[in-house]
């Protein structure tokens, strides 16, 4: 990265400094302050969060003993979905300047990201003794209470939120929802009807109010409120999220890149959480929806994988790479014959780069369709040339139909791109005894068990080609 950006971007830091408000005097020493905290991984991290974060700590040890500096890197932290260092560099900051309401408030939302809602609680509460007008923190507050049971209290807060804002849908739709909680539907139904009528395209109150109408019993109510609330909800503006955190985030396209970097680098969960964040944003696009249910397929959610990939089909029925996706969760789940189906579709729309026929590959190998296979094993390689797993694949095809001259030189090929490879030597090794050439076969699997001595199967096909060959 050249310098002029490193600058753009500890001028960036610099800024939020501002933002927070540091005209007051510097805040003393205090012994209450830990040592910075850092992500675990950083390597996974876009180029320019790395820029800012290193930028930001920078600050921080200049001017270790002022809360601004600290709450700016909690909010680039925040900003990246790096939840855990956020949340320390929060409490160092309110360990120095403890009553301000907005870093509160941010804390909050970190603490309920991490799964800590009465944590949540007890700082939004503390938010709101200090900033008592600013609406997000009832219906935050009134959210988090209903997810802890405590539907009253919630109500409570909703409808102080709606006595500062009446027209905030926020407050609306949470009001609704704490009525439901209570068993007070019609009320519960009253309210979003209410809502309705000013904001006939919140696609969030109509699906919960078709709900409501299905326990009243008003199907056919029922029905047409499901429909209108199919649609993405429109995000709910938080202007202290806008102003203070939002300026840090990466565009839409490099934060998806950078969970696909962390699914690739087995931190699965975190990846999760970062997609279902982007999902708010854009809960349609392509990228995201591949990315969030190869996610959850690796996270064990196998249903919410599939219903987010089958979504993604849908809506996208000419991407490739979609395709081969909920081809190969269909294929996890046994339904092979279903995938072979999609994967058939990512062929047919031309853009595919040798995934989707590896993939056909690999189900019409599990199937035991052996030529089918090698035929797409074929053109996968047509496609991509040096990739040396299908060469792979494809000798072990052609091997199982008994044609070890090809299978031998599908491996000699991958041995040439690949290099020395004990897997390889091996399965060449082995085509060479059937094909009669025990010396060949005998050095190939020599030098397979020197590269891998733990491999005693193929100790014994080393024998077995000794004394075929001395006899």
């Amino acid at each position: 990265m050249g310098r002029h950006r490193l600058i753009r971007v500890a001028g960036i830091a610099f800024g939020l400094i501002a933002l927070a408000g540091c005209a007051g005097e510097p805040a003393p020493e205090t012994p209450d302050v830990r040592e910075i905290p850092r992500p675990a991984d950083m390597a996974s991290l876009n180029p320019d969060a790395v820029a800012m974060i290193e930028n930001a700590i920078e600050v921080v040890e200049e001017r270790p003993a002022e809360a601004f500096p600290r709450a700016g890197l909690a909010m680039i932290y925040q900003a990246q979905d790096l939840l855990e260092p956020a949340r320390e560099a929060y409490l160092q900051a309110l360990r120095i300047e403890p009553d301000n309401a907005r870093w509160l408030y941010h804390l909050a939302r970190v603490e309920r990201s991490l799964g800590n809602p009465e944590a949540a609680i007890t700082a939004v509460t503390r938010s709101l003794e200090l900033e008592p007008e600013y609406v997000p923190s009832y219906w935050r507050l009134g959210s988090w209470r209903l997810s802890v049971g405590q539907p009253v209290e919630a109500e409570a807060d909703f409808r102080r939120g709606l006595a500062l804002a009446p027209d905030d849908p926020s407050s609306h739709v949470g009001l609704a929802r704490s009525l439901a909680e209570q068993n007070r539907v019609e009320e519960a139904g009253r309210q979003l009807e209410t809502l309705l009528e000013a904001e006939p395209d919140d696609s969030l109150a109509h699906y919960l109010l078709a709900s409501i109408y299905r326990t009243l019993g008003r199907e056919e109510d029922a029905a047409r409120h499901a429909v209108l609330g199919q649609g993405q909800a429109a995000p709910r503006e938080d202007p202290w999220t806008a102003e203070d955190i939002n300026r840090f985030r990466l565009d839409f396209e490099s934060r998806v890149r950078m969970a696909a970097t962390l699914i690739s680098a087995g931190q699965v969960g975190r990846a999760v959480g970062m997609l279902e964040m982007l999902r708010e944003v854009s809960a349609d696009d392509a990228a995201l929806l591949l990315q969030l249910g190869r996610a959850y397929m690796l996270a064990g959610r196998p249903d919410e994988g599939m219903a987010t990939l089958q979504r993604g089909v849908e809506l996208h029925p000419g991407d490739a790479e979609l395709l081969a996706e909920a081809a190969a969760a269909h294929h996890d789940l046994g339904r092979s014959e279903r995938a072979l189906e999609l994967l058939a579709q990512a062929i047919e729309t031309g853009s595919d780069d040798g995934l989707a026929l590896t993939r056909q590959g690999i189900i019409q190998e599990s199937l035991e369709r052996y030529a089918e296979a090698v035929g797409s094993y074929r053109q996968a390689l047509a496609l991509s040339p040096r990739d040396t797993r299908v060469m792979k694949r494809l000798g072990d095809c052609l091997a199982r139909l008994e044609r070890y001259d090809a299978a031998a030189a599908a491996y000699e090929s991958a041995l040439s791109i690949e290099g020395e490879s004990g897997e390889l030597l091996a399965r060449l090794g082995f085509a060479w005894y059937q094909l009669g050439r025990f010396a060949d076969a005998e050095n190939a699997l020599s030098r397979a068990l020197e590269l891998n001595p733990e491999r005693t199967e193929w100790a014994k096909v080393l024998e077995q080609t000794r004394r075929a060959g001395q006899g």
